[in-house]
């Protein structure tokens, strides 16, 4: 009568075990050494290795050469464990004995001696069906057993079962095993059977099981029945309901190329076929984790045909690792939604689209949305490639699938522009809105001017956003020292008189903060700098005929001093030598240089210090503020006395009429700003704009 595999290649010593050698190795040592537990609870998936371990561990309980790790095989014991008719071996199926009863019954002949072999061994099969009540009667004599009985027992959910019994026992949890064992297990057997077998067939059979070597040797028993005695890739495909892994390469390829063509026609190849697409979403997934593995531990990679590891090689060199963790992590939460969608095809088709929608971009594409904001707008940027060219402007009328074409056509190599997300989280250092009182919709520049523009004119908010090179940053003239960013933090604008431009609306943040990979541009000395190194290319001459006059900045307001600095140089504290007598230079030179809180540092550039540094210091600030400063005071000490053990503070409240910190401040900020808006109008660019638009520049801001 024909045996089936996974009866017939029942491993029946540890030698022939696959896998589990932690478990393996631990019994083999108890045994030699006969430190023999009572108890043992074998954990586990199904198919790999419970019940054939407690059966191998019976055997070398009872074999009549002794208790040992290597059975002879030979002795009426081996052999009758080996046919299952061994009297001692007591088998029990707790799914069919769940009862109280039936576990009253199995203890009440626990206290006699086994009748054939050395050890009575009660080996109980899915032991967590059992219920409470047994549990509660199976404690006692499983904690205390006669000395000829052996508890073993196997179960696929431990969770289940009472802490007060796994206490008991020795646990050994056992592992599923790996693609490879199992198609090494089974390459040896079918090469016993004398079965022909491709070795992707024996591949796709072990990774089918999932772990599981009996789950494989039934798979393969059925690979056999339908391949007619031979087992062939494309039988066992078919048998399983699997597809071609091709398939899966080419879909990945399709999406990350943005092939939509190609796409549609492999879904389209999936519904023809009927196949399952949560199997085709697993293999999806399988797929993406192997690329993934090939590209960081190609050793752990599972092991392919010489064509299919050539296929997947190329396309994990495609595709970069973290595009594969975008699909991977798109594919999942496909997988996990796909029982929420009406039907598993349309969940299915759904996550494919997903992940062709967010796919990452490739270096020679730009978003559509991107392209169609672009032709939405209105880009003022004169051309300049030529420095005699003149820029002919293009009528505002022109349809938006020319404006489309135009614009994609001039984007060569295209370059992603930075999204307005990108714009708030940089730190800008100027930006400028452009006003016309006369035109609200200006006219349009070339496609090709737009996209080689520096400038960026958003209708909506009516703003030109200044963008420079890194070459022209690298070129810009440094200061003797780099300025702290917690030096030119400041609340609002002071007040500017009527001649120079509007104040700003928003608070500015900091000066001189550090460009970012989107970069802002830096305001540049025009004398300082040739031409070819200003921020903006020279443009092109314009027309001398009924051109508007741009109201130019009154550089009277501005000190002669500061025309020759930066604005991050005027709001530069000076250095300032903190001995001897205090003044309203050292003192905000000290606090503003401190560790103290932006708390106590506003409160402290609200008064004035007096007295000696190093001594007796008097602090003056209005009585406005006494109760805010009596909860700071000691914050104050603290810092003072931290750099100067021997000084001690005095606090006087009373009107402060001298200059304090913050008035000095608000100056720097003046004089800073008033240089900011003189550069600006200086620019050949911005006067190019005012010029051709009769605009003016509002809402300067320093940042």
């Amino acid at each position: 009568m024909y045996q089936v595999l996974a009866r017939k290649y029942r491993p029946r010593n540890f030698n022939e075990l696959v896998g589990q050698n932690h478990v393996s190795r631990a019994l083999t040592s108890a045994l030699e050494r006969g430190r023999l537990h009572h108890a043992y609870l074998f954990t586990g998936t199904r198919g790999v290795g419970k019940t054939t371990i407690a059966r191998i561990l019976a055997k070398c309980l009872n074999c009549e050469t002794g208790v040992t790790s290597t059975p002879c095989e030979v002795c009426p014991t081996c052999k009758a464990v080996n046919e299952g008719r061994f009297i001692d071996l007591i088998e029990i199926d707790a799914a069919s004995r769940t009862k109280v009863e039936d576990t009253r019954e199995l203890l009440d002949n626990v206290p006699y001696a086994p009748t054939q072999g050395r050890f009575k061994v009660y080996l109980i099969d899915e032991v967590h069906m059992l219920s409470t009540h047994s549990f509660n009667a199976l404690l006692k004599t499983l904690e205390e057993p006669p000395e000829h009985v052996k508890f073993l027992f196997a179960t696929t959910d431990p969770q289940k079962l009472p802490i007060t019994v796994i206490s008991r026992c020795l646990q050994f949890t056992l592992r599923p095993l790996a693609v490879d064992e199992i198609t090494e297990h089974l390459s040896s057997i079918l090469s016993k059977e004398q079965i022909q077998a491709e070795q992707d067939a024996i591949w796709q059979i072990a990774e089918s099981a999932q772990g599981s070597l009996r789950d494989a040797l039934s798979l393969t028993d059925q690979a056999i029945a339908y391949g007619q005695g031979e087992i062939h890739h494309q039988d066992v495909k078919d048998m399983l309901g699997l597809i071609d892994r091709t398939i899966i390469y080419d879909l990945i390829l399709a999406i990350h190329q943005n092939q939509t063509a190609r796409v549609s026609a492999l879904l389209m190849q999936f519904r023809q076929q009927a196949l399952d697409v949560s199997l085709v979403l697993d293999q999806l997934i399988s797929t993406l984790h192997e690329l993934a593995l090939l590209q960081y531990l190609p050793d752990l990679s599972l092991k392919y045909s010489a064509e299919i590891n050539q296929k997947i090689t190329q396309l994990s060199q495609r595709i970069s690792a973290q595009d594969l963790q975008l699909y991977y992590q798109i594919a999942s939460k496909g997988r996990a939604d796909l029982q929420l969608a009406v039907t598993q095809e349309q969940g299915f088709e759904m996550c494919v689209l997903r992940l062709l929608a967010f796919r990452p971009l490739q270096p020679n594409e730009v978003p559509l949305t991107q392209v169609s904001a672009q032709s939405n707008a209105v880009a003022v940027a004169p051309a300049a490639e030529s420095a005699t060219a003149q820029p002919e402007p293009v009528h505002p009328v022109v349809s938006a699938e020319d404006e489309l074409e135009a614009e994609t056509a001039a984007i060569n190599p295209p370059v992603a522009e930075p999204s307005s997300d990108d714009f708030l989280q940089d730190e800008a250092l100027e930006v400028a809105e452009v006003a016309s009182p006369s035109e609200p919709d200006h006219p349009v520049t070339t496609p090709a001017e737009a996209a080689s523009a520096q400038m960026i004119f958003d209708p909506a908010a009516d703003e030109v956003l200044f963008d420079l090179d890194e070459d022209d940053r690298a070129d810009q003239p440094a200061t003797q020292e780099e300025a702290s960013s917690d030096d030119f933090l400041f609340d609002e604008i002071a007040p500017l008189p009527e001649t120079a431009v509007a104040q700003p609306t928003q608070q500015p943040a900091e000066l001189a903060a550090p460009v970012s990979s989107v970069a802002q541009p830096e305001l540049t000395h025009p004398q300082d700098s040739s031409p070819q190194d200003s921020l903006f290319a020279e443009p092109a001459p314009m027309p001398s005929t009924n051109q508007p006059v741009v109201a130019a900045v009154d550089n009277t307001a501005i000190p002669r001093a500061d025309q020759r600095l930066m604005p991050q140089d005027i709001l530069q504290l000076p250095v300032q030598s903190l001995e001897g007598e205090w003044s309203v230079e050292k003192w905000e030179y000290w606090f503003r240089n401190s560790d103290l809180s932006p708390a106590v540092q506003e409160l402290a550039q609200h008064g004035l210090m007096t007295g000696q540094i190093e001594a007796e210091s008097v602090f003056h600030i209005p009585e406005q503020y006494q109760q805010l400063l009596n909860s700071q005071l000691q914050h104050l000490e603290a810092a003072l006395k931290q750099q100067w053990p021997n000084s001690f503070l005095k606090v006087q409240y009373g009107q402060v009429t001298e200059v304090t910190p913050y008035s000095l401040q608000q100056e720097r900020k003046v004089r800073a700003y008033q240089r900011a808006s003189e550069l600006l109008h200086q620019e050949p660019k911005v006067k190019s704009l005012l010029e051709s638009f009769d605009g003016e520049l509002q809402n300067i801001q320093l940042k």
